[in-house]
């Protein structure tokens, strides 16, 4: 099964939205526009700018040079299916109030926004910088103010640890799996904790098998936070924890 973004206009946004001039003073104009509209997540109501027509970007001349030369797409532009329900998640994590939240691959922010909610100080990376500058435009526009935003190469790991790393739909191709992973090991802290969320990608499988190959604990949660004995077809949350040696 392949997950399919979820229609921002219908789902994410189902009031419809009205386009959004003022991101384009920090990230600038986005060929179909920008819309804006509020979304409810589990009883918390926000206000998210997000590209009116994500397709549209594969037209632009950038995308398609960086596409042919880094393999780049512009996947930040979607929200992708496990998005709310891991949203639902980080509202309900019962991580220490507040604690230091790096989310990798922030698209246009809206898990880390749960965060945010929660009362933790999140700082938004992504490859693209257009994706920051997005983030951090949708966390300042609810208020949020504990945030940080930066570019970010999984490549090129920071050196910098963080207690909670979370990102979300990022294992839908496998040669993501090691940067990932040696990024964890760089910047997760010996007790630190990772969620990963997925949409039910078969590859992810994969991701299962490799993360605890390379020492790490991995538990798999459902919608519900009951624990699954494999990997699924349907969203999942990956936990991991650096494996403890005796």
């Amino acid at each position: 099964m392949i997950p399919r973004p979820i229609n921002m206009r219908t789902e994410l946004l189902p009031a419809g939205g009205s386009l959004d001039h003022q991101i384009e003073q920090s990230a600038g104009s986005l060929r179909g526009g920008w819309v804006s509209g509020e979304t409810d997540v589990d009883g918390h109501r926000w206000k998210l700018t997000v590209p009116g027509n994500p397709d549209a970007l594969l037209d632009d001349d950038s995308v398609v040079a960086a596409s042919q030369t880094d393999d780049r797409m512009p996947y930040w532009a979607y929200v992708w299916p496990a998005a709310l329900p891991m949203a639902k998640a980080v509202l309900r994590a019962d991580w220490p109030i507040p604690s230091r939240v790096l989310e990798l691959g922030c698209g246009t922010g809206l898990v880390g926004l749960a965060a945010l909610q929660r009362g933790h100080h999140v700082t938004f990376t992504d490859y693209e910088p257009l994706s920051v500058a997005v983030a951090k435009h949708n966390a300042e526009q609810n208020g949020f103010t504990q945030l940080e935003a930066r570019t970010l190469d999984w490549r090129e790991p920071l050196e910098e640890q963080f207690p909670v790393i979370i990102g979300c739909d990022l294992l839908y191709q496998e040669n993501h799996f090691e940067p990932i992973l040696r990024l964890l090991h760089r910047m997760l802290p010996p007790d630190g904790l990772c969620w990963l969320g997925d949409g039910g990608r078969s590859v992810a499988r994969r991701f299962w098998n490799l993360a605890s190959e390379q020492g790490f604990d991995v538990e798999v949660l459902d919608a519900d936070g009951e624990l699954l004995p494999t990997p699924t077809s349907d969203y999942q949350l990956f936990v991991l924890r650096h494996r403890r040696t005796s």
